[in-house]
This record gives structure tokens, C-alpha cells and sequence, in this order.
């Protein structure tokens, strides 16, 4: 893949509550996702035990100011 390769159909980086979400019939599951940071294995550098999900609805609002 190049870029970031990342579209809404690609759930394998979205948690599984982000990933049933995108039917129109669980658009409220998104508020059960509780994969919002990425957390590392201990003592190590670079290596996540969990990464965060990567589903649009957890990027920050930019301040419209």
C-alpha cells in the first residue's frame, strides 16, 4: 500500500466497535470505543501491545477560532 493506505472500509486498524459502527444501525457504538492512545509494551521502544483505533471519529475537532 502506498500513502497511508487508510479508507472506511479498512476496519483492520479500527477497533471492533469503530468497525460495526459504520453500519448505519450501530452509529452509536462509536461512543463504546475505548481505544484512544496507543499503548506501548513495557520496556520496550517502538512496539504497541495496543495500538489506538484509527477510525475518523477520534481526530480532534481543530479550534475554528
Amino acid at each position: 500500500m502506498s500513502g497511508s493506505g487508510f479508507t472506511l472500509d479498512d476496519t483492520s486498524r479500527m477497533s471492533a466497535e469503530c468497525a460495526v459502527a459504520l453500519r448505519p444501525e450501530y452509529k452509536t457504538m462509536h461512543a463504546d470505543c475505548r481505544q484512544t492512545e496507543d499503548i506501548p509494551l513495557p520496556h520496550s521502544t517502538g512496539i504497541l501491545l495496543r495500538p489506538r483505533c484509527r477510525c475518523v471519529c477520534h481526530r480532534p475537532i481543530a479550534d475554528a477560532s
